[in-house]
């Protein structure tokens, strides 16, 4: 029992940014005195991280609502579905109380209030920032918000500033993290190309992370998502960090569609010329590099030859790892006021690129089978009794071992591979 006498068990959906948003509340409630509870039955305080970035994820999150309504416990929203929908939230479940993405440093408020709470604040306050390390692994939210409008995102709804964490504020937290025993950080935000420019007038990534790689220690720091727009103007210093061995060689930079027409109506801001360029720089430059994107299928105006633009991008261009999402029109965005395409349609064409994805996928994994390398051991799936090690490019391998190895590194033998991973024997340990 925490020192207030209350259990607070959080369950988290969407993105690494709705992740680091749990993971600070967590923070928060920890050094307030409240014991943070792994299962549900355990909770006196129930709070309920919400996405609403497709339909579908809104759906399950409503039928969510309905189910914790049932528990007769205290049950606080917070997240995206909070900030987009709290009329529709409030009317499902009156007792529920709300809090917003840029609300959650006051989490204790919301635990604390003996009657249903709304609590909206308009601009993020990174008072805290998540000091959880899970196994080895830490993430640091170090923005939230973009400086875009694109025409299908509801997240700019819920998002709708940019609001970015001092450098100093950031490098201090991985100096602590690292201290916890955390050997991989992820840096990561909404849109991480964009990191520094509402403090600094400028892109600040680059400083940003050279100041945290300025840490000494044996630990290595995965990037997140980063806009090709904005990350085509400072391409050449981020290729230079990628060169430090403490930084997997891993990029995600989301096209959403491989034709320009489609790309125009999104208002995206680049072309497909714009990201091929920073793919082939970057490959040439960084060997091994592993290349993540998203593609969106079923946009408004994606006709048969745009949709058959994605599919030439994707094997053209052997792309190690495609996030692919069926269009959903979202309330209050440009795309849901446009001409819509049926569902089969979308349905199909979901089927078709997974299924071209998948064949190149697994044909650049098949490369790696017969070799040897060195992986980092990250993550243990104590119930299979298996291990995941990641590679130089953050590529995972499946290994038969135990929890005994977390956080070792190792040199393993690849002998298998599927389209998502590889599979590897575990050799010796480093």
């Amino acid at each position: 029992m925490g020192l207030k006498g209350k259990r607070i068990y959080i369950e988290t959906y969407g993105c690494t940014l709705n992740k680091a948003d749990s993971a600070i509340m967590k923070t928060i409630l920890v050094e307030s005195g409240y014991e943070v509870v792994d299962n549900i039955e355990d909770a006196d305080v129930i709070v309920l991280n919400t996405c609403v970035v497709r339909y579908d994820t809104e759906s399950r999150m409503f039928s969510r609502i309905e189910e914790l309504k049932k528990l007769n416990k205290k049950v606080i929203v917070a997240g995206c579905l909070a900030r987009v929908f709290p009329a529709k939230v409030r009317k499902i479940f009156p007792q529920a109380s709300l809090i917003v993405p840029q609300s959650i440093n006051r989490i204790v408020e919301a635990v604390e209030s003996s009657e249903p709470v709304m609590l909206f604040d308009e601009f993020k306050e990174f008072s805290v920032l998540p000091r959880v390390v899970e196994g080895v692994t830490a993430s640091i939210p170090v923005a939230e918000g973009c400086l875009d409008e694109c025409s299908f995102c509801i997240v700019k709804v819920a998002r709708p500033h940019l609001k970015s964490v001092p450098i100093e504020k950031v490098v201090n937290v991985f100096k602590d993290v690292i201290s916890r025993g955390a050997i991989e950080v992820e840096i990561t935000a909404q849109d991480l190309s964009v990191y520094g420019y509402d403090l600094y007038g400028k892109y600040a990534l680059p400083e940003l992370l050279n100041s945290i790689l300025s840490v000494e220690g044996d630990y290595m720091i995965r990037l997140g998502q980063m806009n090709p727009r904005h990350l085509i103007n400072y391409l050449d210093e981020i290729i230079e960090i990628l060169k430090d061995p403490r930084v997997y060689k891993h990029l995600h930079i989301p096209v959403q569609s491989g034709d320009n027409k489609v790309l125009k109506l999104m208002n995206r801001g680049y072309t497909v010329e714009d990201f091929i360029s920073i793919v082939n720089e970057v490959r040439k430059k960084i060997e091994g590099v592993h290349i993540a994107t998203d593609i969106i299928v079923g946009h408004p105006g994606e006709d048969e030859t745009a949709f058959m633009e994605s599919i030439k991008l994707i094997t053209e261009y052997s792309i190690d790892r495609v996030h692919i999402a069926r269009y959903s029109p979202r309330p209050f965005t440009k795309s849901s006021l446009m001409p819509q395409l049926p569902d089969p349609v979308k349905k199909s064409r979901s089927s078709y690129i997974e299924s071209v994805y998948e064949k190149v996928a697994l044909e650049i994994n098949r490369e790696y089978v017969g070799s040897r390398a060195k992986v980092v051991i990250t993550e243990v799936d104590r119930v299979r009794n298996k291990a995941i090690g990641r590679l130089f490019n953050y590529r995972p391998v499946v290994l038969d071992v135990g929890g005994e190895y977390l956080g070792k590194k190792a040199v393993v033998e690849i002998n298998d591979a599927t389209f998502f991973d590889l599979r590897g024997r575990l050799l010796h340990i480093l």
